[in-house]
């Protein structure tokens, strides 16, 4: 089991990281707002502390003053809600894709710390995505 200071010093670690200055209270609250979907667990606490980024070719959407726009949470769950198709699901909260435009995502219907699914665009928008991994500080240190 993985905690996110030991995750926050992996990612630190890593010498091809990028990684922003971190997502205020205020800028969380308003995305969950705008998405309609509560922002929880360990997903919550990384944005906290960096608000997106990652290392190499992998790369978390994210929130903050800083975040570039192709990494945008609210833009481009909300693109991928109403412009994508399928569309993505009102429950899911996209992490990030794998380069072929599936996602990797939180699945918001669970309280506190809610599974990372993974939806495969080639399904449909009926799908009932797979489960990934039990949590986000799980499916980051299994990336890491």
């Amino acid at each position: 089991m993985h905690n996110f200071q030991d995750l926050a010093a992996r990612l630190l670690a890593l010498e091809d990281r990028q990684l922003g200055a971190g997502a205020t209270l205020s800028d969380i609250e308003a995305a969950e707002h705008l998405l309609g979907l509560p922002i929880e667990g360990g997903y919550r606490h990384f944005l906290s502390r960096f608000g997106w980024g990652g290392a190499g070719a992998f790369e978390l959407f994210g929130l903050g003053k800083d975040v570039p726009p192709y990494l945008d949470l609210v833009r481009l769950t909300l693109s991928e809600r109403h412009e994508m198709h399928p569309r993505l699901a009102p429950h899911l909260l996209p992490l990030t894709n794998d380069g072929g435009g599936n996602l990797y995502c939180l699945d918001a219907r669970i309280n506190g710390e809610p599974p990372i699914v993974f939806w495969d665009h080639e399904i449909g928008p009926e799908q009932e995505p797979g489960l990934d991994a039990p949590n986000f500080a799980v499916w980051l240190g299994r990336l890491l």
